[in-house]
């Protein structure tokens, strides 16, 4: 604070006075902190600058397929800034949060993107826009016509690290022509506001595969309700009943989507009667339905 013209270190809260001496704090440490401050905003609003013109076409679009790979490297290559290096770079990135066009709350981070993870979405984008399942064989061949051409293996790995079903999973209950799901997330309280409070089917997962009676899958449960976002948000506190979910829950990095629908409930029991009838029983968390 500024008292009678100069500077001064003050704790405003006593129950800190231990822990943050004043007796040792000079002039010139407040000053340094200072200059720190602002120059950690110079630097925050240099990368923010550069992001938009690197990224402009994503930050109005919101597409990820508009999304340019990107590294540290070459970010600092095109757009060099005194002081500012790698370390600093990848520290001020994941702890900058921006509001973009569409409203959504974004992290710099996700501005940064690798060429496996911008095939990835080019991958994800044919898969969604087509009413067909779709082979991989086909996705190399849709791609190469865009001028993209991955081995058939590398497709593969893309679609896992999205956590894309493959074709036979997409043949039967995942992506049927009259349910669409939204794109997975991370069941996170940070992507909470993200979930609509309307009514709507949903399903988690995780990244390994589950043994099943007949095949393996990604999924663990299947639900509905009349309000996704209050549902989900049960799943944080320590009041969830199903125990077999919360041990997924505690031990697993868990992915959730979710399809908007005014028959959440028969959509749940369809999802639920097709995944017993293909893996041979009902996902590992659920115990009833189908």
């Amino acid at each position: 604070m500024i008292k009678d013209g100069t500077l001064c270190f003050e704790v405003s809260d006593k129950r800190l006075e231990n822990i943050y001496s004043t007796q040792n704090c000079t002039e010139n440490k407040i000053i340094c902190s200072l200059k720190w401050i602002n120059t950690r905003n110079k630097f925050s609003l240099h990368i923010l600058k550069s992001l938009f013109r690197y990224q402009n076409k994503y930050w109005f679009s919101g597409k990820e397929t508009d999304l340019k790979p990107l590294t540290l490297k070459q970010f600092l290559f095109l757009y060099p800034l005194k002081y500012l290096d790698q370390t600093r770079l990848s520290r001020l990135i994941s702890n900058l949060l921006v509001m973009n066009p569409q409203n959504w709350v974004i992290n710099l981070k996700s501005l940064f993107i690798s060429k496996k993870k911008y095939h990835s979405y080019l991958v994800k984008e044919l898969v969604r826009g087509n009413e067909d399942a779709l082979k991989d064989k086909e996705i190399q061949r849709l791609l190469a016509q865009k001028g993209v051409y991955l081995s058939l293996r590398t497709i593969c790995n893309c679609r896992k690290l999205l956590n894309i079903p493959n074709y036979k999973e997409r043949t039967t209950y995942c992506y049927e022509k009259d349910i669409t799901f939204s794109d997975y997330m991370m069941l996170l309280k940070k992507y909470l506001n993200k979930i609509p409070t309307e009514t709507g089917t949903y399903e988690l997962s995780i990244s390994s595969k589950i043994n099943y009676l007949n095949y393996k899958s990604n999924v663990l449960y299947i639900g509905s309700s009349k309000n996704l976002r209050k549902r989900i948000t049960n799943y944080f506190g320590n009041k969830l009943k199903n125990n077999r979910l919360s041990k997924f829950i505690n031990n697993y990095d868990v992915f959730l989507r979710f399809c908007l629908n005014q028959n959440y409930i028969l959509v749940e029991k369809k999802l639920l009667k097709n995944f017993k009838n293909i893996y041979g029983e009902l996902p590992k968390a659920n115990s009833l339905g189908g």
